[in-house]
């Protein structure tokens, strides 16, 4: 995918589709580096206290799960999905690493890893059992990805 469509603010959504929702939140060891990478962190922590989300672990029948990761970083655990119930929602915001100032080339080789990541993001959900699976990028935060999908009621199928 070479053009990721805007989509709307991110706190304003992610408290739009999550209120009253039984929601957890996964956040990667790397995430939070970079202007994407603490806007997405701060919006996600500013959520997860007003609005009760919990931990990932121990948690079961969950209507949504929250995950926040560096492009290329740390990927959540292969049954992080199995406290999502059938139907529930998956978001996944995730931000390219921190590229260093003294690269010449910083610009483009964010630019091409978005690009690259942004497929394989897609089909890293698709195969964990996602389905109606959506990127975008906020118009507030342009430099977050966000994949968004549905968790599959049997999972595989």
């Amino acid at each position: 995918m070479d053009l990721l469509l805007p989509g709307p603010g991110l706190a304003e959504w992610l408290l739009a589709a999550l209120s009253g929702k039984k929601v957890a939140l996964w956040t990667g060891s790397d995430a939070g580096r970079g202007r994407g990478g603490r806007a997405a962190r701060a919006t996600t922590t500013a959520l997860r206290d007003r609005l009760g989300w919990v931990a990932p672990a121990g948690a079961s029948g969950l209507d949504g799960l929250v995950v926040v990761m560096a492009l290329g970083g740390v990927e959540p655990p292969a049954d992080v999905l199995r406290v999502v119930q059938g139907g529930g929602a998956l978001i996944e915001l995730a931000h390219p690493p921190v590229v260093p100032w003294w690269r010449p080339s910083r610009w483009a080789a964010r630019a091409e890893l978005v690009r690259r990541a942004s497929e394989v993001r897609a089909g890293v959900w698709l195969g964990r059992g996602c389905y109606a699976v959506e990127q975008w990028a906020p118009i507030d935060t342009p430099r977050l990805l966000v994949t968004c999908g549905r968790v599959r009621a049997i999972p595989g199928a």
